[in-house]
């Protein structure tokens, strides 16, 4: 029943107000992260040290860049609005928030190659299994599963865009770096801190070059799934 319940929820309730709920919640686990970390490591206390927010947008470096700044895994995906609403007005406008993001085309063949692999959890695993195990190659995924309702099924498939924006659908960060120039870009948010480490790798897929994955088909559907990321980010296959 509970499963029942679950997925009529995930599908009449929109992913963004999905993020928003679990932000409101006054003794949530998300409003705890900023005292301590959980058991799997998320802990938000580094951002109110550092003042800063960082916005982890999947299949961006996240991971390398929480280990490297926080010594933690930071608040795991959320939005700038949830991330609002957790901190409040104040300190949201106040401190210094930034995200990475990255092509459309490169970051979904390394959410598949990322999943296909099994992921970074039991959930991931189980997803991968149950969807990805049904199609013999990238391309048939994306030209026969992926659609504007599935991309808010998968965490590591939502587009970018929804993480940036504020309640009127403007970008709402002081940086948005990108993955092609990390380094540069890391540097840039060292310099904002006041701080000096080395950038680690982490959940690297191991493959080959993205353009290799896809057909002039699955080219134009990732286009036009992702478009507005395409668009606001300036990005091109």
């Amino acid at each position: 029943m509970h499963a029942v319940i679950q997925s009529l929820y995930q599908r009449s309730v929109p992913w963004s107000t999905r993020q928003l709920l679990r932000a409101y919640k006054p003794n949530g686990s998300l409003r705890r992260l900023r005292q301590a970390p959980d058991a799997e490591d998320y802990c938000l206390a580094p951002y109110d040290d550092n003042r800063c927010i960082f916005v982890h947008i999947p299949k961006t470096a996240g991971l390398s860049l929480c280990a490297a700044l926080f010594g933690c895994k930071g608040g795991g995906h959320l939005t700038a609005r949830a991330y609002r609403v957790l901190f409040g007005a104040q300190d949201f406008d106040d401190y210094f928030k930034f995200t990475f993001v990255r092509n459309p085309w490169d970051r979904i063949v390394s959410a598949y190659t990322f999943l296909s692999q099994g992921g970074a959890n039991e959930r991931d695993r189980a997803w991968g299994q149950a969807v990805l195990s049904g199609f013999g190659s990238f391309d048939e995924f994306v030209l026969r599963w992926l659609d504007e309702r599935r991309l808010y099924e998968q965490i590591h498939l939502v587009p970018q865009w929804e993480f940036v924006v504020n309640g009127q659908g403007q970008p709402c960060l002081d940086f948005i770096g990108r993955f092609e120039r990390l380094g540069d870009d890391f540097q840039y948010v060292l310099d904002q801190l006041g701080r000096s480490c080395a950038l680690p790798q982490s959940n690297a897929s191991q493959r080959s070059a993205y353009r290799d994955y896809y057909s002039s088909a699955s080219r134009r559907r990732v286009a036009q799934l992702y478009r507005r990321d395409i668009e606001q980010f300036g990005y091109s296959f």
